[in-house]
């Protein structure tokens, strides 16, 4: 707009610059003469370094960077809600709760449970204990008594008859006596040998069963213990997400459930948006898409906020076309600390596909292209403009890069060109930054 003022301005210099001439110009109609040369009015500008990019524009819509649907881990009715459209929450916060009577009599039941399972093991044990420590400890402890007896017997008997067979061969024992002696000894040595296999028996078979017996029941009640535990800990869980929680930090950006509604596991209670960054995603053609990659340069306009671009980098880069579509996904991400930026908000985005730094560059509107060549107007220090042959490059919606034709320092016109022919002299009203 700056630049039209400035190219109607200077039409209008022209135009008063003939008029304050007419009457000389009356006097060359007559037949006069006039040496005096007119000053065309235009604005220059110096060629400085300059950074070009060259760019295409795609358009898009404004999505959260994460959104999340709140669905309550079982349904039942709202007992209350605790956020409203558009409040901002964080991780953790309750949303709203859910009636929790059921809950809490499960919870109630679960522990019940617990409480009898835990009787049950501590009495398992204390059977072990009273089987393996005390009943079978004392059965063994009289078997091998039994066992001490008969050898004592056993060895007296047998100590009888070395002294009997010694009085017969003496002749002070009858062959009787012997006899008989030597048939307690060997009834004696069938009771020892009969208590101590009953002795043996019993610790290694019956004492095993018995104590393998009494750890299974104990075994079998620690396992009902933790399975009671475990019932406990899934009904507190329960009973715990009759709060429903925030799972993320964000916004409220839908309500679906009131005071007194039923809330359902299968439909989504709530959403919340994170909006701290907002995402815009879009499509590419395969001409553009190997000049871009994550990284690369943009800038958003999001029109409904401001006419100022937000400047972002690429994200993501789809490295394959969509297999309908044949275009290729992007997506970037924006700052949105303050919140202006929304989803479902219209933007357009800039993609910088070429930059070049400290490049010879002017104005668009300050190459002039006609009969097949491209010129543009220097103005030397005697505000002569020269038409000036250029070569041009890389140029975007404001500048053009010239390649050749012109210098850094030189002095080009950028408004009042069309006015000129080469050699012309200039009044430079104005000269653009």
């Amino acid at each position: 707009m700056k630049r039209g003022i400035s190219v109607i301005l200077s039409s209008i210099l022209i135009i008063l610059s003939f008029v304050g001439c007419g009457g000389k110009n009356s006097e060359m109609a007559l037949g006069g003469t006039s040496n005096q040369t007119v000053a065309i009015t235009v604005n220059t500008q110096e060629i400085t370094p300059l950074t070009i990019e060259q760019s295409t524009s795609v358009s898009s819509k404004i999505t959260a960077e994460n959104e999340v649907s709140v669905y309550p881990s079982s349904g039942g009715t709202v007992k209350e809600v605790y956020v409203s459209l558009g409040d901002t929450v964080k991780a953790g916060d309750v949303l709203f709760e859910i009636d929790s009577t059921d809950a809490q009599l499960q919870l109630q039941q679960a522990q019940a449970s617990l409480s009898s399972a835990q009787a049950g093991l501590e009495s398992a044990q204390a059977n072990y204990e009273s089987t393996v420590g005390g009943t079978l400890e004392n059965q063994l402890q009289q078997l091998q008594s039994t066992v001490d007896s008969y050898e004592i017997q056993y060895n007296d008997a047998l100590t009888s008859l070395e002294q009997t067979k010694e009085l017969y061969e003496l002749g002070g024992a009858s062959k009787q006596e012997v006899d008989d002696l030597q048939s307690t000894v060997d009834q004696l040595k069938l009771q020892l040998e009969s208590a101590q296999k009953q002795l043996e028996l019993n610790e290694n078979q019956i004492l095993e069963e018995t104590k393998k017996s009494s750890e299974a029941n104990v075994k079998q009640s620690e396992a009902s213990v933790a399975q009671s535990q475990v019932s406990v800990e899934s009904a507190q869980k329960t009973l715990n997400d009759t709060k429903v929680r925030a799972e993320i930090d964000g916004v409220i950006s839908s309500i679906n459930i009131t005071k007194g509604s039923t809330a359902s596991a299968q439909s989504a209670a709530m959403t919340i948006s994170s909006l701290d960054k907002v995402k815009v995603s879009f499509n590419v053609s395969e001409d553009v898409i190997n000049r871009i990659s994550a990284g690369s340069k943009a800038y958003v306009t999001v029109s409904a906020v401001s006419d100022t671009p937000y400047e972002t980098t690429l994200s993501g880069v789809s490295p394959s076309a969509d297999s309908q579509t044949k275009l290729y996904a992007v997506e970037a991400y924006i700052d949105n600390s303050d919140y202006q930026l929304k989803p479902g908000m219209f933007a357009t985005i800039k993609l910088v596909l070429d930059t070049k730094e400290n490049t010879v560059s002017v104005t668009l509107n300050t190459v002039i292209e006609k009969n097949g060549e491209k010129y543009v107007f220097v103005v030397d220090e005697n505000n002569i403009a020269h038409k000036t042959i250029v070569e041009t490059g890389l140029k975007n919606d404001e500048s053009i890069e010239i390649t050749s034709g012109v210098n850094m320092g030189d002095l080009v016109v950028v408004s009042g060109q069309d006015f000129l022919s080469d050699g012309s002299t200039v009044n430079i009203a104005e000269e653009t930054e």
